[in-house]
């Protein structure tokens, strides 16, 4: 290397930089077309889900029981209002004690 100029070492040096920098790029790009195949089978599932349900209550008015068509297979859709469980809001920090002051467990509100 002590042969080569300085303008040859820099141009090799950004060389491999950008080659490196096209590796991480393509993992960014792997996971930005994974992200969009994601988002596309979650659009079908919602899609899919809301079919079987009309077909699943079709199936309801057109006489069958859900006990017959759960002896069928045909589990009873999920309910388009059922939401996920949230996790219920933070309480308020207590105020920062003073370095003298003492603070129990007796003092410390319960956290559920």
């Amino acid at each position: 290397m002590a042969e080569q100029s300085a303008k040859a070492v820099r141009t090799e040096t950004e060389k491999a930089a950008l080659q490196l920098l096209r590796e991480r790029a393509a993992l960014v790009g792997e996971a930005a077309t994974a992200r969009h195949d994601r988002d596309q089978l979650v659009d079908a599932l919602r899609e899919a889900n809301a079919r079987y349900a009309t077909r699943y209550a079709d199936a309801l008015a057109g006489g069958w029981s859900a006990d017959e068509l759960a002896k069928l297979g045909l589990d009873a859709p999920e309910s388009s209002t059922t939401s996920r469980r949230r996790r219920p809001p933070r309480q308020a920090q207590p105020a920062q004690s003073q370095p003298d002051e003492v603070v129990t467990p007796a003092d410390v509100p319960a956290q559920t």
